[in-house]
């Protein structure tokens, strides 16, 4: 007990040993430098703190009281019933109020009780954060290998395609194979932009798409005759949706460089992707040669747009050829962002 007055410390003795017996152990202080002290030798149980005292405030005893790592709870003492001293006591840190007129030992006791039973579940609560923490921080780091490790495994298989590609040198099974090569990396990109971030929960569509673009461009001699505009919105996806969103971009973006830009031809390939009405609209489009009048994408034997179509329908979405009335061919992506 921190308190000036002799008489009242007596009083609260006399009480506690009343209701305690030779349970009770009672440590006092007349001023709030020593109090200090000797809460941080013997570790109360409770501390009894009169409001005012000699030396400085209950409120400045209960700041530098906090201070302390396993501060103990406190019961605020004071012989004024003033609503304003209560609300100051309780927003410093006391666990209770007592107006020491009113003491009496079962009030006391419950006054103590209450507070050390507070104090208890803070700290039970705060345990149980920090495990909580300890364990998501973990799991953070598991995390990050699986990641890490996944994407180590596709660029191996991305290697060895490239490798068996190199044996194939102009053969249509170079071709399929340098596809497939590209597909799998750009899968690898997810799991490499998961691992590098902090937030596991999604990709950011708006950096995947360059990193594609720059992975899609790397196998040719020439990339600078293709010109690339990027209006991309920063949309948050899951793994669930930015795998197979990465590989409908991928077999575009490759589409659109192979056929719309042939014998050496230059133009700029638009990439846009924004949300609307709760729904993530991507569109890829090319001022190059065109696609033919007699083909239509949803029944369309290649392989490039066939994976379109069957990661469109995944996606929950609808796949889309735009001609429009200009030089322009888009092809559109719309999916539940959801």
């Amino acid at each position: 007990m921190v308190d000036d007055s002799r008489a009242d410390r007596r009083l609260c003795r006399s009480l506690l040993e009343e209701a305690l017996g030779p349970r009770l152990e009672f440590w006092e202080e007349n001023v709030a430098y020593e109090g200090l002290k000797t809460c941080r030798a013997v570790a109360p149980d409770c501390v009894l703190l009169d409001y005012k005292l000699p030396d400085m405030t209950g409120v400045e005893f209960l700041d530098l009281l906090r201070q302390d790592e396993q501060s103990p709870p406190v019961v605020m003492l004071t012989g004024i019933a003033n609503e304003q001293i209560a609300l100051e006591a309780v927003r410093a840190g006391a666990q209770d109020y007592v107006i020491k007129d009113h003491l009496t030992a079962d009030g006391l006791i419950w006054a103590i009780h209450t507070a050390t039973q507070k104090v208890g579940m803070i700290r039970e609560l705060k345990a149980e954060r920090d495990q909580l923490a300890r364990s998501l921080a973990e799991k953070e780091v598991l995390l990050t290998e699986v990641h890490h490790r996944v994407k180590n495994n596709l660029q191996v298989i991305a290697s060895l395609l490239r490798l068996q590609a190199d044996e194939l040198e102009g053969t249509e099974a170079e071709s399929a194979l340098r596809d497939s090569q590209s597909r799998v990396e750009s899968i690898a990109l997810i799991h490499e932009q998961l691992y590098q971030m902090e937030d596991f929960r999604g990709v950011d569509l708006a950096r995947h798409v360059r990193l594609l673009v720059s992975n899609v461009l790397r196998p040719y001699r020439d990339p600078e005759r293709f010109r690339f505009s990027i209006a991309v919105d920063p949309i948050p996806l899951n793994v669930d949706r930015a795998v197979p969103l990465s590989l409908i971009l991928n077999e575009l973006i490759s589409n659109a460089l192979k056929h719309a830009f042939p014998d050496g031809r230059t133009g700029t390939v638009t990439i846009c992707g924004k949300r609307r009405d709760g729904r993530v609209e991507v569109t890829v489009s090319d001022d190059g040669v065109g696609i033919r009048e007699n083909v239509d994408p949803k029944r369309s034997k290649s392989l490039g747009l066939e994976i379109v179509n069957i990661l469109s329908r995944q996606l929950k979405g609808s796949f889309e050829l735009d001609r429009g009335d200009s030089a322009v061919t888009t092809f559109r992506v719309v999916f539940p962002e959801n």
